[in-house]
């Protein structure tokens, strides 16, 4: 075996262990993937001494248009009404409807999706009768 032969096995030995070792790398650091909102979601929000339960029942289509329902629980009363919003990965924006007792509220919650499972956010209503509450939501599993 010459010299020159014995170089271009060991070129293409190297080449291929360079290959394996950038296949095998880029396996494990691959993005997270942008997960869908689809499913239902539970939270509380404090308006000063008052704690409102949500329930949001969601779901997102494949452009990140969500659409869904939205329960609203205070002080043993309970309103509902649509969700409609956007989810641009992180970032949650959805706007709310409830009506409660005959009268129709809106509001917003923005967030940010930090694990496939928790939104942490605040919501506001439209009227900006209260600033903005922290309000961290979890989908249920099921």
């Amino acid at each position: 075996m010459t010299t020159a032969h014995l170089t271009r096995r060991i070129s293409l030995a190297g080449l291929l262990t360079l290959f394996l070792v950038l296949v095998v790398n880029c396996g494990g650091e691959t993005e997270p993937e942008d997960p869908k909102l689809t499913g239902e979601w539970t939270g509380q929000v404090s308006l000063g001494a008052i704690q409102a339960a949500i329930a949001l029942a969601l779901d997102e289509d494949d452009a990140g248009a969500v659409t869904g329902t939205m329960n609203w629980t205070v002080a043993g009363t309970t309103g509902t009404g649509p969700v409609t919003g956007t989810h641009n990965y992180p970032d949650v924006s959805l706007n709310l409807k409830i009506e409660v007792l005959g009268q129709e509220l809106t509001g917003k919650y923005v967030a940010k999706l930090t694990t496939e499972d928790r939104m942490e956010g605040t919501f506001g209503p439209d009227d900006n009768s209260f600033p903005p509450q922290p309000a961290n939501l979890e989908r249920k599993s099921g």
